[in-house]
């Protein structure tokens, strides 16, 4: 039943649907992003923000990911992603887990901002959204 659960939750809220962490009445219009991992992961072209992290400018991008944890379970969230375009780092700035093991449907405020979520060298992933906030890929 879970697992029904999951795929039913999962192709509702990937493929229609605002985010919680967007201003109310935001309409996404999710474009598929390459993931690293097993699952799926979409950009919201349409949504684009700035703010400062340790004194430096960033772009902050919206992403909705549906993947597999490290235990094998389901995970489905949207995340504000903070990226430092000269220094080519990545941080996540916010989460909205529609569902993990962490708990479902609940924001998962992030107080400190680690740039180092990107891997060195940057995966296909971590490339996709240093293009999609620093090159104009945006649209």
């Amino acid at each position: 039943m879970t697992a029904l659960l999951a795929a039913l939750l999962a192709g509702t809220v990937s493929m229609m649907g605002p985010s919680p962490l967007a201003d109310l009445g935001h309409a996404p219009q999710w474009q598929s992003l390459p993931v690293d991992d097993q699952g799926e992961g979409w950009i919201d072209p349409t949504w684009h923000q700035q703010a400062e992290v340790d004194g430096r400018p960033v772009e902050l991008v919206l992403v909705r990911m549906n993947l597999t944890d490290s235990d094998g379970k389901p995970m489905l969230f949207d995340a504000i992603m903070a990226v430092d375009c000269p220094a080519q780092t990545i941080g996540m700035k916010e989460s909205w887990l529609f569902l993990s093991r962490y708990g479902d449907n609940r924001r998962a405020p992030i107080t400190t901002i680690d740039m180092t979520f990107a891997s060195t060298p940057p995966s296909i992933g971590d490339l996709a959204l240093l293009a999609h906030a620093c090159t104009g890929e945006r649209k």
